[in-house]
């Protein structure tokens, strides 16, 4: 065969060849998946800070993202504050600011809420005599003291169970005045208006107090400890023996589908007057995400 006509051929059945590699073929693979079903939230940012807030005043308001990371729906969120294993003793009187919670000055609200309320904070008995008070409306009072809200004081009395001398018995009695203290006995008056006992167990008895101005004339509950010593104030919180209180609500109650987020705007720092200057005690507040 010439050169020529050999050039040709091998030319011709390179380009056969290569259009028979080019053929294709296709196989399909099913897949299948299935997620298991996991209850979780996560919350952004883990971490806040307020620095250097002059006692009687707010910080700046914060955000936090409560995602739902987990592939069931949540039905619920609720929030409680560290503040009670925080602060395990009386703290007033002392001048290390470690003797206090941070998670004890912080407030937040919900979603239709005006008004923020503590998460939880402590105020204690305060032992000595408050000048010119009447707790007359709790009868047997055994303990009594100052709701601190930043700048303004409140005075409040508890009344113990006469039978038992406890303040988490059916007999117990909570009372809150209106009036910011100024000293006098009209603004150290405490009242029962607006205020009902819910109940009790071995730690605390229970309080719903509606409509009262120290609070905004906004509703939260109190918790007075059975030896009377403190009263802890929330709104949020739905743990076992704090629903109790008739008052507590959930942050939410709308259904956050897996990957949605409840955004809340309005943590913020309430630091009261009386605080002694330094880092408070570091605290945590805790949200719950509930499936149904």
């Amino acid at each position: 065969m010439p050169l020529k006509a050999f050039l040709i051929f091998l030319a011709l059945s390179i380009g056969l060849f290569n259009l028979a590699l080019a053929a294709s073929s296709e196989a399909n693979v099913t897949v299948n998946v299935t997620v298991a079903p996991v209850t979780e939230i996560t919350v952004v940012p883990n971490y806040l800070e307020w620095a250097n807030l002059n006692p009687g005043s707010a910080g700046e308001p914060k955000y936090v993202d409560v995602k739902n990371t987990g592939s069931t729906p949540i039905n619920q969120v609720y929030v409680y504050a560290s503040t009670l294993t925080d602060e395990t003793e009386r703290p007033y009187g002392s001048t290390d600011p470690s003797k206090y919670s941070a998670a004890g000055v912080i407030v937040i609200k919900n979603e239709t809420d005006n008004i923020p309320q503590f998460v939880g904070r402590i105020e204690w008995n305060w032992t000595d005599t408050i000048s010119g008070a009447d707790f007359s409306a709790v009868g047997n009072a055994v303990a009594w003291g100052f709701y601190k809200n930043t700048s303004f004081e409140y005075v409040w009395a508890v009344g113990a169970d006469p039978s038992t001398g406890r303040c988490n018995d059916t007999e117990a009695k909570f009372a809150i005045e209106d009036d910011v203290d100024i000293g006098t006995t009209e603004t150290r008056r405490p009242t029962t208006t607006g205020i009902t006992r819910d109940g009790g167990d071995a730690q605390f008895g229970y309080f719903s107090v509606s409509n009262r101005a120290a609070f905004g004339n906004d509703n939260v509950c109190i918790a007075v400890a059975t030896d009377c010593s403190k009263i802890y104030i929330y709104k949020y919180d739905k743990r076992d023996g704090f629903s109790t209180c008739t008052n507590s609500q959930y942050l939410t109650t709308r259904t956050l589908a897996p990957g949605d987020i409840l955004r809340l705007t309005t943590l913020n720092a309430y630091v009261p007057k009386g605080i002694p200057a330094g880092i408070l005690k570091t605290g945590t507040i805790t949200f719950v995400g509930i499936s149904s």
